[in-house]
């Protein structure tokens, strides 16, 4: 079995350059992403992931309140983030978010953590040195506060004494922490905590990798994994047939690039004034996240902690009939053994293409059901 995801960017839909000076146009893109994510319930989604963007073209710098807002229109499917951006939170006030939603969701809560991609530490001047400790070092704390009704903690970047977690978590027998994973050596230190793990930008091959190296770091520890515990993560797009849907992809791809080329105008000109080069990840790939990721030359020196593992696109994008689509989806998960799929779409369809797009889930979703991993 595999079980579907959907990964939210939370920006407006559409070819044209979303205006967000305009509060009526924010307000009906809230209202109408709502009414879709309340839907996917219907349609047989495991649950739903949001991303923490800031500074851009996101309207998602806080998804825990999203979260918050959807569990009390839904009923069954789980509900995450995927994930926290760990070093722009105050280590005490997300374990007290986390808590409370855990709560609010009446356990649907899914944790997970990410380490952030460079581009909005440099708005905020965290330094790309510090965000990797900060990020460990906060696994740490919340580890305590999950465990330890009263707690201290004395780091590098946080110092207390005798906090008290309040609320608690709720005690549920299944894992709840997820970890976006780059590296074999990211999957391993998430084997070792006992999370699951999903991929980011990774090629079917490379994830394969990564996910072998998580197994083998899981049977060491001697914790059992399986398909359940590994996802991967996928720009989807459904269409009526083959040939409709490439050609729609081809039209959304060279869209998406001029967008985003327009959208981080600001963002690559201060990068390129800071870092003697223009990232090129966005151009190129079409993708939000790829804005930290150069996908030609070598990558700016402060960047190479959070680029190594970022291969070619190629298996990025799946498109074509549901039944294409259904078949590209299970022959990843059997290559990687992967039991999940976190599937986003692109920012460029129209809301009624949006709307057929997921109708057309309706037809994938049985398949992967039956799919063995």
């Amino acid at each position: 079995m595999i079980k579907v995801w959907n990964f939210e960017f939370n920006t407006a839909s559409g070819r044209a350059i979303p205006d967000y000076d305009d509060t009526d146009f924010v307000q009906t893109v809230y209202d109408k992403a709502f009414a879709r994510l309340v839907d996917l319930e219907r349609l047989g989604f495991e649950g739903i992931f949001f991303s923490e963007h800031h500074f851009l073209d996101s309207l998602s710098p806080n998804p825990n309140l999203l979260i918050a807002a959807l569990a009390r229109l839904t009923k069954r499917m789980k509900l995450g983030v995927m994930g926290n951006v760990l070093a722009f939170h105050q280590p005490w006030r997300l374990a007290e978010d986390l808590a409370m939603l855990d709560y609010i969701t009446d356990g649907r809560l899914e944790i997970g953590t990410a380490t952030g991609i460079p581009p909005e530490f440099m708005f905020v001047g965290i330094p790309i040195e510090d965000v990797r400790p900060m990020y460990a070092e906060m696994l740490q704390f919340l580890d305590k506060a999950r465990e330890h009704r009263m707690f201290s903690h004395h780091g590098k970047y946080w110092n207390y004494d005798d906090l008290l977690a309040m609320p608690r978590l709720k005690k549920v027998a299944r894992r709840r922490e997820w970890v976006t994973m780059y590296t074999p050596g990211t999957a391993e230190m998430a084997a070792r905590r006992n999370a699951k793990v999903t991929t980011g930008y990774q090629s079917t091959g490379s994830a394969a990798k990564s996910f072998a190296a998580y197994r083998q770091a899981a049977a060491d520890a001697g914790i059992a994994v399986g398909p359940d515990d590994m996802a991967i993560r996928r720009q989807v797009m459904i269409w009526d047939t083959d040939a409709a849907a490439e050609a729609l992809h081809k039209e959304l791809l060279a869209t998406a690039i001029e967008r985003q080329k327009m959208i981080f105008r600001p963002l690559t000109e201060r990068m390129a004034k800071r870092q003697g080069a223009m990232p090129e990840g966005v151009a190129r790939s079409g993708t939000r996240d790829a804005a930290s990721v150069p996908q030609s030359g070598s990558p700016p020196k402060e960047f190479a902690p959070f680029t190594a593992g970022f291969v070619d696109m190629n298996d990025e994008f799946i498109y074509g009939s549901p039944q294409t689509v259904a078949d590209k989806i299970v022959a990843q998960c059997r290559q990687t053994g992967a039991g999940n799929m976190l599937a986003y779409h692109s920012e460029c369809l129209e809301d009624d293409e949006l709307g057929h797009h997921y109708k057309l889930w309706e037809r994938v979703l049985p398949i992967l059901e039956t799919a063995n991993i």
